[in-house]
């Protein structure tokens, strides 16, 4: 049998850590650079292309909601949470009325203001009954529904209707089926619910609207803002034109109010400041009494616009409808109808831009933007200048990374050697020399003394030595 060989234990020695941290971060650079590259392919420069070459002015116009319906299949959506998958699924469609902007106006040496919001029912945190759940049961009043799930509207609203369809009994074992598809305005009593059929009204409970010694009433959304001024003014690009005076009237019985729709109103210390104002009208006064609601408001502010405009010749304030551009337009987000933040920023813009009136409130009204050539979609984000930055930085910072670590890489691999030792080192810094130095520091080797013992054979043991002694004597008389 064999002697046994001892198993040779290897010594790795400890490596350089400038030279390996420095090839190990470039490693890591380069293949995240090269996978931001990709990424960004479709998340910054193929949006920032389409941008480009869009035509899309970046003036902003404004944009009304006028519906918003839920889709099981879509060809488009206003907004998508992940890019790559916003073409699968359900998706939300918000539809828009296109026009141009309204007039600046500004409301001089106004006092006695007062405002007013008339809220409405917040639909996110209204309590909803669902009927397939049997909370239908005992309704009592009037609600709005859709698809069987009613919200009570009956403290905000007054509904006054003609006719309704054959009532629903929504209470008993087969309530809940009966009323699973409940859908519209519905007026219920202990459970039994009718659909209100059109035509029908339902004015806003909002009273009390202080309107004594009011000349100027502006209506923005679901507020309401009013005040006693001298003078009104437009405000564009060439200056400031008066358009109406209070003080060269008498402010008898014969002088008018001045209301109007605008987008924002802020009371500063020039006056009162409003932006985006339609459907301006001269509204006698005599019609006006110490305390009215919203609903008569909007009323009179309708039927002003029509019959004594604020500029008879429709450059100040016009009507909406002169100023339309696109009706039933298609909105999205952004050009992509999608964003990749991961953030939930869709649920905020549904929210926001999805109030169509179906419940009763204002409609959602913004600035928005489209391109001359194609009117049928508007956008509400729209910025070329931002764009044009992120695409620069998106091109410029993963592009200098992945060279320079591949740079690197290939440096290092020109200029690293392994040597005898195992040991990476930079040519010309010490790794032509590291074996030589290590051999130049190992001892000369002495001179052989044929007498000398052998250190292995000094290191026998006297049962080796017997063994040999025997295997000597052994071949000895085999011969």
């Amino acid at each position: 049998m064999g002697k046994k060989v001892p198993v040779e234990d290897l010594v790795i020695p400890p490596q350089d850590t400038r030279i390996c941290g420095t090839i190990c971060i470039c490693q890591m650079t380069a293949v995240l650079s090269s996978v931001a590259l990709v990424y960004l392919t479709v998340a910054v420069y193929m949006p920032a292309y389409r941008a480009f070459k869009s035509g899309i002015s970046e003036t902003p116009v404004m944009c009304t909601t006028t519906r918003s319906t839920q889709q099981e299949m879509c060809a488009w959506g206003s907004c998508g949470e992940w890019c790559l998958s916003k073409s699968s699924g359900a998706c939300t469609q918000i539809f828009v009325n296109l026009r141009r902007n309204g007039s600046d106006l500004v409301f001089y040496n106004c006092s006695n203001a007062a405002n007013k919001t008339c809220y409405g029912i917040d639909q996110e945190h209204a309590k909803k009954s669902r009927c397939i759940v049997d909370e239908c049961k005992n309704l009592t009043g009037t609600f709005n529904c859709t698809m069987g799930t009613c919200i009570n509207i009956t403290d905000a609203f007054e509904c006054v209707f003609a006719q309704t369809e054959v009532p629903l009994k929504c209470s008993g074992r087969r309530g809940k089926i009966t009323c699973i598809e409940m859908d519209g305005l519905h007026d219920c009593n202990r459970g039994t619910c009718a659909k209100i059929k059109t035509p029908y009204n339902c004015d806003r409970r909002c009273v009390d609207i202080p309107t004594r010694n009011k000349n100027t009433i502006l209506l923005s959304g679901d507020k309401v803002y009013l005040s006693q001024c001298l003078k009104a003014v437009t405000v564009d690009d060439e200056g400031e034109e008066e358009i109406y005076s209070w003080e060269k009237d008498d402010g008898g019985e014969d002088s008018y109010v001045v209301m109007a729709s605008c987008y924002t109103i802020a009371n500063t210390s020039r006056g009162i400041e409003a932006s985006d104002c339609i459907n301006g009208s001269l509204v006698a006064k005599n019609v006006m009494t110490d305390l009215t609601n919203f609903t008569y408001l909007l009323g009179l502010s309708a039927q002003g616009a029509v019959e004594k405009a604020l500029d008879p010749t429709g450059r100040v304030a016009p009507l909406e409808t002169d100023l339309i551009i696109a009706n039933e337009s298609k909105l999205m987000i952004n050009q992509e109808g999608c964003v990749n933040t991961l953030m939930d920023e869709c649920a905020a813009f549904l929210r926001d831009f999805g109030k169509d009136g179906t419940d009763h409130n204002a409609r959602a009204r913004f600035p928005c933007f489209y391109a001359d050539h194609d009117p049928t979609t508007a956008i509400t984000r729209f910025d070329i200048e931002k764009t044009h930055k992120e695409f620069v930085v998106a091109c410029v910072v993963p592009v200098v990374l992945f060279v320079v670590s591949c740079t690197c890489l290939v440096t290092c691999q020109k200029s690293v050697v392994v040597g005898d030792d195992a040991k990476m080192r930079f040519k010309g810094c010490g790794g032509a020399k590291g074996a030589a130095g290590n051999a130049a520091e190992q001892p000369p080797d002495l001179p052989q003394d044929p007498e000398a013992v052998p250190p292995a054979a000094a290191d026998k043991t006297e049962t080796e030595e017997e063994e040999e002694e025997g295997a000597v004597g052994g071949a000895a008389i085999a011969l």
